[in-house]
């Protein structure tokens, strides 16, 4: 009887480990998948499981040449921005150009990736998304700076076309929660054949008798203004940033505006 009474106890110790391990698997199990990363897309590392919300748009006028000085800038105001970012936050950096205003060339779009530290590394390489974002984000960055290295004056600097493009933009729309659109440049709109503000007198009023057009839909975006200093054309920028753009914005109902300080 004694013996039989071991063999029970035994058996009973037994099972009683066997749940233990299986219980521990299965909570292994669980944490690793509320640990696993949600479901992204391969080319721009966006959740795929729910809308985008959050949008960052910095728009660079390329139609001009930038100067040193300019390039600093522009580098310092896209490190500003990608530290802003949060989680599966997207941040595009277009280019404005003269020939095809209505389609600024994109050289970077993606969502911020979660951190490696914060990534399950059984689901997700996430040093490898990390790195391969940074290395396209400063592509993206040299890309910007080739092509502002440009000569001249360009004939036209289509400012208007390229904003009224970002806002029919269906990455861009206003089901996204937050978006921020950041302007890099002089902000001297130039059609030598219709609306140009190195005209003098050209104001927003002036702007919408000649053209009778509507502003951009930029409604809820929170707009930054980087203004890039044209030392011939002082004037004319002060008189754009403070008698066409302002009422531009506000008809385009911009949520908020801040203007960076002139150097």
């Amino acid at each position: 009887m004694r013996r039989r009474r071991g063999d029970a106890g035994r058996n009973a110790l037994g099972f009683a480990l066997i749940i233990v391990a299986l219980a521990a698997l299965g909570g292994l199990a669980s944490a690793a998948f509320f640990l696993r990363p949600p479901p992204t897309d391969a080319q721009t590392l966006c959740r795929t499981d729910r809308p985008l919300s959050a949008h960052t748009i910095v728009l660079v006028d390329s139609t001009d040449r930038l100067e040193p000085r300019h390039r600093r800038k522009l580098r310092a105001v896209l490190a500003q921005e990608r530290q802003h970012l949060l989680e599966y936050d997207r941040l595009t950096v277009v280019r404005l150009s003269a020939r095809r205003p209505q389609e600024p060339s994109v050289l970077f779009s993606k969502c911020l990736p979660m951190p490696p530290e914060r990534t399950n590394p059984l689901f997700q390489n996430a040093r490898m998304n990390q790195e391969q974002w940074d290395e396209e984000f400063q592509h993206a960055l040299d890309a910007a700076l080739r092509s502002a290295q440009a000569g001249g004056r360009a004939n036209t600097s289509p400012l208007l076309a390229a904003l009224r493009a970002i806002a029919a933009d269906p990455d861009y729309d206003p089901s996204i929660p937050h978006r921020r659109l950041v302007l890099v440049s002089d902000m001297l709109e130039h059609d030598p054949n219709g609306f140009s503000l190195y005209v003098s007198g050209a104001n927003y009023a002036a702007w919408r008798a000649q053209t009778h057009a509507q502003p951009a839909d930029l409604s809820g975006v929170d707009l930054r203004v980087v203004p890039l200093d044209r030392p011939d054309d002082t004037q004319r920028q002060a008189a754009a940033l403070a008698g066409f753009w302002p009422a531009y914005f506000d008809a385009a109902n911009v949520a908020a505006v801040s203007v960076d300080p002139q150097p």
